[in-house]
C-alpha cells in the first residue's frame, strides 16, 4: 500500500509543476503580446502563425513543392527573428526586468500602464505647444476607429519630444491631426473630411477646433486642441467641450477618460458643457420666429 501512495503522490507532485509551468508560459506569451499589440511586430507575429498554418497544411495535403519551400525558409527563421523582432526584443528584455512588467498579478491592469506613461508624455507636449503659441490637433482613440490610413503612417512611441516635432511650424506634418492609439502614434497629417456645423461653437475656435470638435461627435474619441493665437488648451468629448484646460486638468481629464476610472466631478464637468450647449441651442431655436420655423 505504501508503494501505491508513493506513485500517487509522485503523479500528484508531477502533475502540479506541469500545471505551474503551463500557467507561467501562458502568462509570459499573454504579457509578450500586450507589449506586442498595436506595434509592427503584431503584425509580423499574426503573419508568422500564417506561415506556420500553411506550412502544416501543406504536409497534411502532400503539397510537397511547396512544403518544400516552406520547410526550406524555417532554416533561416532564427536569423530572420531577430532582424524583424531587434527593436522589439531590446524592448522586451528592457521591460522584463522592470518591476511594473509584473504588477498584473498584483491585481494593476497592465493596460493602462503604456496609457498613463503616454498621457505624461501628451500632457507635457500640450504644456509647452500653449506656451510658445504652436497649434495642435491630438485624436486619441478610445473604443473607435479613426485612422483609415488617410495620413502619414508612425506607428511610434508617444513622446514629448516627437508631438512637438511633428506640430513644429514649418514641419510637413504641422498642418493635420495626430492620432493616438493606447500609447502609440498611429498617423500624423489626417485631415477630416468633416468638420462640426454646430453653431454654438464660439467665433473664436476656427478650423482646428471645429475639425477636432466633429471627430469626437462621429465617434467614440477624445480631441485636444491646441489655439495658435491664444496659446488655449481645449478638450473635447462627445461633440462638448472644455476650453482653457490647465494641465493638472488635462491630465486628470485624460487619465479618466482612457483607464475607465471616472471620477464624477470631471464627467459633471463634461457633462455640464455638453447640457450648456445642447440648452442654448434650444433657447436660439425657440427664439425664431413661428414663420421663419415653416420655413425652415
Amino acid at each position: 500500500m505504501s508503494d501505491w501512495l508513493r506513485i500517487a503522490e509522485h503523479i500528484a507532485g508531477r502533475w502540479l509543476i506541469l500545471a505551474v509551468d503551463a500557467l507561467l508560459v501562458a502568462f509570459l506569451i499573454y504579457r509578450l503580446l500586450l507589449l506586442a499589440k498595436g506595434t509592427r511586430a503584431y503584425q509580423v507575429l499574426i503573419g508568422l502563425l500564417v506561415f506556420v498554418g500553411a506550412l502544416y497544411l501543406s504536409d497534411a495535403l502532400r503539397l510537397e513543392t511547396i512544403h518544400w519551400l516552406l520547410d526550406r525558409m524555417t532554416t533561416l527563421g532564427p536569423v530572420a527573428l531577430v532582424i524583424l523582432f531587434f527593436p522589439e526584443l531590446r524592448r522586451v528584455l528592457e521591460t522584463i526586468g522592470r518591476v511594473e512588467f509584473w504588477r498584473s498579478s498584483l491585481g494593476v491592469s497592465p493596460e493602462a500602464q503604456p496609457i498613463q506613461r503616454a498621457i505624461g508624455e501628451v500632457v507635457s507636449a500640450v504644456q509647452q505647444m500653449a506656451r510658445d503659441r504652436i497649434g495642435a490637433l491630438i485624436v486619441w482613440e478610445r473604443k473607435d476607429r479613426i485612422a483609415q490610413g488617410d495620413g502619414i503612417e508612425l506607428q511610434a512611441e508617444v513622446g514629448s519630444p516627437l508631438l512637438r516635432a511633428i506640430f513644429y511650424p514649418g514641419s510637413p506634418l504641422h498642418d493635420g491631426a495626430v492620432i493616438l492609439r493606447g500609447g502609440q502614434i498611429v498617423e500624423a497629417a489626417v485631415y477630416f473630411p468633416k468638420i462640426s456645423q454646430n453653431p454654438d461653437i464660439p467665433n473664436s475656435m476656427h478650423t482646428r477646433h471645429r475639425a477636432g470638435i466633429g471627430a469626437t461627435e462621429d465617434s467614440d474619441c477624445i480631441a485636444i486642441i491646441v489655439s495658435e493665437e491664444t496659446g488655449q488648451i481645449t478638450v473635447a468629448v462627445d461633440g462638448a467641450w472644455t476650453q482653457n484646460v490647465d494641465a493638472d486638468h488635462l491630465r486628470r481629464l485624460l487619465s479618466d477618460l482612457l483607464t475607465g476610472e471616472a471620477r464624477p466631478h470631471i464627467l459633471a464637468r463634461m457633462g455640464s458643457a455638453f447640457n450648456t450647449a445642447r440648452k442654448q441651442r434650444a433657447e436660439r431655436r425657440a427664439a425664431i420666429p413661428a414663420d421663419d420655423k415653416r420655413t425652415v
